[in-house]
């Protein structure tokens, strides 16, 4: 999976959502309740007038009490009777001011303006209330509409293609959060399952190209062993069979029972090679593919050819397994040498984890037919039957074994190729 850059989290994008929205709430209910206040004072505003209670202490101890009604926002006097300015002060002194505010009364309103003012009394309390329900629900419909419905409905859309077996697609979602994630998973696990089908189908079509391969080899042995087999029984019925023709047909038998018998061999091996598993080992490049051209040399020199060795590898150590690497060169560079004329030529090289071989000779090539038949591995050049391509079966096999194919093809101005490719990694 790539790296995501500032990844964003579901739960942080729900915060978020409910914080704005409740400080939406707050605001409209607060400028509601305000509303609703000022008209209030407008349908019922407070009165400016108020008592003034006096409560005076006599020198006695009596105590006189008076009530005043005064408008705040106009001039009143109170008056203080006394025989003198020193009196004044002195009952002054001894008095206590209290001021009562009249409140308006709601019983004074017409009927029209009592509605009005239980209505915005209610709407105080009702109207935050309603926003803070219409609030949490256009939050929760606008939360599962931009975050959650999208990457649902391409999950639930990617299922339904894996449900129907439909691997073309492709789950494409630009959310970088836990579902845009899943959804990024999801596409992974859908790359893997389309790969290994293609995978998998490629091998049963090669085990089918595989079947016709032998079907078609075997019926020639088998056409060969039913005309002798004609021929002596029409021999016998004449008595026209004499030692000497009759020694003739059944050593022609003989070798072709043994072109069966070598076919049932490598089947035989064919399915255990399949069920062999890879056991792999640390080799140091190119050291290792040094050693190995040293037992290829001597092959090259029984058959007076001479083998050219080119590699680009770097110095590193991998894993493989040693094994199927000689079975697969071997095999190769035993048909090259089969059909080279004065040199065969081994490059080598190195990267991505896959350790690319080359093996060519200067002979004459595959033909065109033996090409657009490259994945027939039991396909045969020689008319006589002689080379079946059981070794280029064989280190086919071996190379998918080793997570790698093998290529055929022809180079300028003559000569054959043959490409082994195989998955290697560095171990240090």
């Amino acid at each position: 999976m790539e790296k995501i850059e500032n990844p964003k989290s579901i739960k942080r994008a729900f915060i978020g959502a409910v914080a704005v929205t409740m400080s939406i709430v707050f605001a409209s209910s607060a400028l509601t309740i305000y509303g609703c206040y000022r008209m209030q004072r407008a349908i019922l505003p407070d009165s400016q007038e108020v008592w003034l209670h006096m409560q005076n202490v006599m020198a006695d101890g009596t105590v006189s009490e008076a009530t005043h009604r005064f408008t705040l926002d106009e001039p009143s006097k109170v008056s203080v009777l006394a025989a003198d300015k020193a009196d004044a002060e002195r009952i002054l002194e001894n008095t206590e001011f209290t001021i009562e505010r009249i409140e308006t009364s709601f019983s004074t309103l017409r009927p029209k303006q009592q509605l009005l003012y239980r209505v915005i009394s209610v709407s105080m309390v009702g109207l935050p209330f309603i926003y803070s329900v219409i609030g949490i629900a256009l939050c929760a419909w606008w939360f599962y509409r931009k975050k959650l419905s999208p990457p649902i409905q391409v999950l639930a859309e990617a299922t339904k293609h894996i449900r129907e077996q439909n691997l073309d697609f492709t789950v494409a979602h630009n959310g970088n959060d836990e579902l845009g994630r899943l959804c990024m998973a999801f596409e992974e696990m859908r790359q893997a399952l389309y790969d290994n089908n293609r995978q998998l189908w490629g091998i049963i079509e090669e085990r089918r190209i595989l079947q016709a391969s032998v079907a078609h080899d075997l019926r020639n042995p088998i056409a060969i062993i039913e005309g002798y087999v004609e021929y002596m029984q029409q021999n016998l019925r004449n008595g026209s069979l004499d030692e000497g023709e009759l020694q003739h047909t059944l050593s022609n038998l003989a070798i072709t029972a043994k072109r069966l018998e070598h076919y049932t061999d490598f089947i035989r091996d064919l399915n255990a090679l399949e069920e062999t598993e890879t056991a792999y080992s640390v080799v140091w490049l190119p050291d290792f593919l040094r050693n190995a051209m040293e037992s290829l040399s001597l092959m090259a020199g029984q058959h007076s050819l001479e083998l050219a060795f080119h590699s680009t590898v770097p110095e590193c150590q991998v894993k493989l397994d040693e094994q199927i690497f000689y079975r697969i060169v071997e095999n190769v560079f035993s048909n090259a040498i089969r059909y080279a004329r004065s040199k065969v030529t081994f490059q080598s090289s190195f990267a991505d984890d896959i350790l690319t071989l080359c093996i060519m000779d200067d002979g004459i090539g595959f033909s065109k037919k033996m090409l657009r038949k490259r994945n027939t591995l039991f396909y045969s050049e020689e008319a006589a039957g002689g080379h079946m391509g059981l070794g280029l079966a064989i280190s086919h096999v071996l190379s998918q074994k080793h997570g790698g194919n093998i290529k055929l093809s022809n180079i300028e101005p003559n000569g054959a190729c043959v490409r082994v490719q195989l998955v290697v990694h560095r171990t240090g």
